[in-house]
C-alpha cells in the first residue's frame, strides 16, 4: 500500500468517526413529560445541524474509503 492510500484511508476513517459522532449528538433520547404532567417518556429528538453534519461527515468517509481502495488496487495491479 503506498502512502497516499494509507494517508486517505486515515482520513476516511477520522471523518467515519466525526460522522458517528455528530449523530449520535443529534439524536436526542433523553426522557422528558413533553410539557405535560405525566411520568417521563423516551423521546426522541432530532437536532438538525448535528444530524446534517454528521451526514456530510459519514458521505465523505464513504468518498475517502472508495478513494483509497481505487488508490491501492492501482498500485498493487501495476
Amino acid at each position: 500500500m503506498n502512502r497516499r492510500a494509507a494517508v486517505t484511508a486515515v482520513v476516511a476513517v477520522l471523518l467515519l468517526v466525526a460522522g458517528v459522532v455528530c449523530l449520535m449528538r443529534g439524536i436526542d433520547t433523553s426522557p422528558a413529560t413533553g410539557g405535560l404532567l405525566v411520568a417521563p417518556v423516551p423521546l426522541t429528538q432530532v437536532l438538525g445541524g448535528w444530524v446534517t453534519g454528521g451526514v456530510v461527515l459519514v458521505t465523505a468517509a464513504v468518498v475517502c474509503a472508495i478513494d483509497a481502495v481505487a488508490r491501492w488496487r492501482a498500485v498493487r495491479s501495476s
